[in-house]
């Protein structure tokens, strides 16, 4: 479980099908890398939602830890449209919505790329990676939002699949973070120190129960 910044103390592996996971800490506390590490499936197939940057971007930094074309990715675009002057197009793989406060939009999108893994002969056990809730936040009030991830989550366990979503915690963000902790079975909570980065996880056995650096 490499990376480039020392190795993140995670069993992927562990984590259960079904098992919805939130990541949450102050900003640069290498969620991302966090979230990345814990799509890693034996049957290589990852849905991802961007909401800070382009998903080309994402799957460059997927690419970092993995090798992307070994996967079979889905990605839902929450950036590109809305920054572009031009119109996006949208391919098999790449899904466009305006902004991060469009949850229906998110929401179909996220769902068709479900219902094609868990009808797929090849992917059984996908995941989902979302990044961030935060900019979602920005668009919508937190009632819109638990309900968007209360269906989005149950609909992960439902398949089977996994799901991790990462969240800045910043200020009044900490209560935002325990309202939604609601709707996930484990939490990894990221935190930086005067020398290193550390996390722990509560709510399940794919990670340390206590701080440990990486």
């Amino acid at each position: 479980m490499s990376d480039a910044d020392g190795e993140i103390p995670l069993s992927p592996e562990s984590l259960d099908s079904g098992t919805n996971v939130l990541v949450a800490g102050e900003p640069l506390t290498r969620k991302r890398s966090v979230m990345v590490e814990l799509l890693d499936t034996p049957d290589r197939g990852a849905i991802l939602a961007s909401t800070k940057q382009p998903a080309a971007r994402l799957r460059e930094e997927f690419g970092r830890r993995y090798d992307a074309d070994e996967w079979e990715l889905r990605f839902v675009d929450c950036v590109t449209k809305r920054r572009s002057i031009d119109a996006v197009r949208e391919t098999e793989t790449t899904r466009y919505v305006t902004d991060p406060g469009d949850l229906t939009g998110i929401g179909i999108e996220f769902s068709g790329f479900m219902r094609e893994f868990y009808h797929s002969d090849d992917i059984g056990h996908a995941r989902l990676g979302f990044d961030s809730l935060s900019p979602v936040l920005m668009y919508a009030d937190i009632r819109r939002v638990y309900q968007f991830l209360h269906v989005i989550t149950g609909r992960v366990a439902s398949s089977g699949f996994a799901g991790v979503f990462t969240l800045d915690t910043v200020g009044g963000d900490r209560q935002v973070a325990k309202q939604l902790t609601q709707v996930f079975d484990a939490v990894v909570e990221v935190r930086e120190t005067d020398d290193a980065t550390e996390l722990r996880v509560r709510g399940d056995d794919f990670g340390p129960r206590s701080w440990t650096r990486f």
